[in-house]
């Protein structure tokens, strides 16, 4: 069965029904997902090369982990289900740094797929030990790369096509302390 997520009206408030994934972004209907980015102890940030069979922006470098939040979740608990899937790593909803809701609007696949969400960004911390456990999912994720924040910001500068755009994660990420 396909997942089911619930659906908001245009200003983040509950439309009170869910419907199936493929609905939702064929009708552009708004709903929520996840951001989490990664570091690690030297400030390094992990970026995730989508898989290239991906419907949407296959082969590019994404946020470390991300993911829709399904009917009845919360975004916490979709947080740590993402990077179990995704990652291969186990968190607990303590473990996430919670920073930001944000909107994005985007068009896709020549018009096929419309994208309108809210999105709640988190930050994690990954060990040494779980940098080197990291299990990119099958089908989501091809590879990880991690750069300084300055590599970032100069490849994205190079060459922005090969990033999913994500322009308000990069003004925090260019603003944030490490």
């Amino acid at each position: 069965m396909e997942e089911q997520i619930d659906v908001l009206n245009a200003d983040g408030t509950p439309a009170g029904y869910a419907c199936g994934r493929s609905r939702v972004h064929a009708e552009g209907l708004w709903h929520r997902t996840v951001h989490i980015w990664a570091f690690d102890s030297d400030g390094r940030i992990l970026f995730q090369l989508r898989s290239r069979v991906k419907e949407n922006n296959p082969g590019l470098f994404d946020t470390s982990c991300a993911g829709h939040i399904s009917a009845g979740d919360s975004s916490v608990h979709a947080a740590v289900r993402e990077l179990s899937e995704e990652l291969g790593i186990k968190k607990s909803p303590r473990d996430l740094e919670y920073l930001f809701e944000a909107t994005h609007e985007c068009v896709l696949n020549g018009g096929s797929y419309l994208d309108n969400e809210f999105y709640d960004v988190y930050k994690i911390t990954l060990s040494d030990v779980e940098k080197k456990s990291l299990v990119p999912q099958p089908g989501e994720v091809d590879d990880f790369v991690w750069m300084t924040r300055e590599e970032f910001f100069a490849k994205r500068k190079l060459h922005p096509e090969k990033f999913v755009d994500h322009p308000k994660d990069f003004q925090w990420l260019m603003e944030v302390v490490l």
